[in-house]
């Protein structure tokens, strides 16, 4: 056993030994140098960076759902293409694409597409939409106003087509001889003329469209030219009365036909009043009078102006729709064409048009052709409709929408604008098949499935 002695000295031993050890240094007379304050700084820096770029790769390849996602969204599931309507946090399957926009407020509808297991734990709710609603709309730049161009021949077919610059169709100077039911009209420009019943044979022959082809037409076609008044023989009352004024001179009685030759010009017709004043006569009114009042007078009165210059004119005898002028007839076997004219005022009109080519429809019935991705918003104008008609989306399949509410918010929702409404003669939206009508109210529904006969 070590003495008391022996371990005073081995403790002083190891406080030697100790004490040595912090003052002598590194062995082998090396210093050692103190650790740098920032490595661990930067490590840490890093390794930060490291794990926020490993986070934003991860949700890269699996993204999460966007904040509020789950209100006012168009929600579609990667893979199947389920759609889905989201408001307030309950998924909607929804029918198709219009459904869902009039279901959501137009500055919050978004498309978010989400893999199905993202959402496979959110509330479902029952199917909503418009069955028949088109799942495509049409933008605003591919909205066609005019040139719309509809094409019959002899039957009941009718080709319509609504493409950008008016399918090669240009509007005619020339006119048609059709039928519809027991009727016959003279087509020329934007009117249809009724031919007075038991005279056409007198009356076309005064036009010069003795010869022309008379094509059966049917009635929903007829009806896009304007209605102009009838064609018929001009009469004039009191016609053969004698007169006192000056014109006694010349032979003249009521109703008779003065000509004044203009030097270097053309003749100009006038019929003379019971008022002792002067009516106008364009070449058809002189025509239609001479199988009228004019038959039982004497011929035309060639008289200078300075025989007239005391007479007042009056307006025109004949209805100031009719023609001016005789026109050609179109071509035999060619179909007939009218094309929608947007610049007419005060609204669209339809106008006979050249054929363009492959005008004559392929089938009967009604057929349809609208350019990929086209299609028209426009409301219907006519005399049996109110000034602001039922407004009207035109689709890519030839389908026409009634939208009852045309107000700003439902108009954004389909993503249009009142700007973008064009007025449309309610005849041509006949000749296109009608769809659903696209409503809020109907959007929230189920729809409703046919029962089977």
């Amino acid at each position: 056993m070590a003495s008391k002695k022996e371990l005073v000295e081995a403790q002083a031993f190891s406080r030697r030994r100790l004490l040595t050890a912090f003052v002598s240094g590194a062995p082998g007379g090396r210093e050692l140098e103190p650790t740098k304050p920032l490595r661990a700084v930067v490590a840490g820096v890093a390794l930060s960076v490291l794990l926020v770029l490993g986070s934003l790769g991860f949700g890269l390849l699996k993204p999460g759902l966007p904040t509020g996602w789950d209100d006012g969204s168009l929600v579609l599931t990667q893979g199947s293409g389920t759609r889905f309507v989201a408001l307030e946090g309950t998924l909607y399957p929804v029918t198709n694409t219009t459904s869902a926009r009039l279901l959501i407020p137009s500055d919050e509808f978004t498309v978010v597409e989400v893999p199905a297991d993202t959402i496979a734990e959110v509330p479902r709710g029952a199917q909503v939409g418009i069955a028949g609603a088109p799942d495509e709309l049409p933008a605003r730049e591919n909205l066609v106003a005019d040139g719309w161009v509809s094409c019959t021949a002899d039957g009941d077919a009718i080709r319509t087509e609504v493409t950008p610059g008016s399918a090669g169709a240009t509007a005619s100077e020339s006119s048609a001889v059709v039928t519809s039911g027991k009727q016959t009209y003279v087509l020329h420009g934007a009117y249809r003329y009724l031919v007075a019943p038991g005279q056409s044979t007198a009356i076309l022959r005064a036009l010069g469209l003795e010869s022309a082809e008379i094509v059966a037409v049917p009635g929903l076609w007829l009806n896009t030219f304007t209605p102009g008044s009838a064609l018929e023989p001009l009469t004039l009352r009191g016609a053969g009365a004698p007169l006192d004024g000056p014109l006694e001179t010349v032979g003249a009685v009521v109703g008779s036909v003065l000509v004044v030759a203009e030097t270097g010009g053309t003749p100009k017709r006038y019929v003379v009043t019971t008022d002792d004043e002067l009516a106008p006569l364009t070449e058809v009114a002189f025509q239609l009078y001479q199988l009228g009042s004019g038959s039982a007078l004497a011929g035309p009165i060639t008289v200078t102006s300075a025989e007239i210059r005391d007479l007042e004119t009056t307006t025109a005898l004949a209805p100031q729709t009719w023609p001016v002028e005789p026109s050609p007839a179109l071509a035999d076997g060619a179909p007939l064409c009218v094309t929608l004219d947007g610049s007419a005022s005060p609204a669209a009109s339809g106008r006979l048009a050249d054929a363009p080519e492959d005008a004559a429809p392929s089938r009967s019935g009604l057929e349809v052709v609208v350019a990929p991705a086209r299609g028209a918003l426009v409301r219907g104008t006519g005399d049996q409709v109110p000034d602001r008609g039922t407004v009207q989306l035109l689709d890519g399949s030839g389908t026409t929408f009634a939208v009852p509410d045309s107000s700003t918010e439902v108009l954004a929702q389909l993503g249009y604008t009142t700007a973008d409404i064009v007025p449309v003669p309610q005849a041509w939206l006949s000749l296109f098949p009608a769809g659903p009508e696209l409503t809020v109210e109907a959007a929230s529904q189920t729809p409703q499935v046919a029962s089977a006969p």
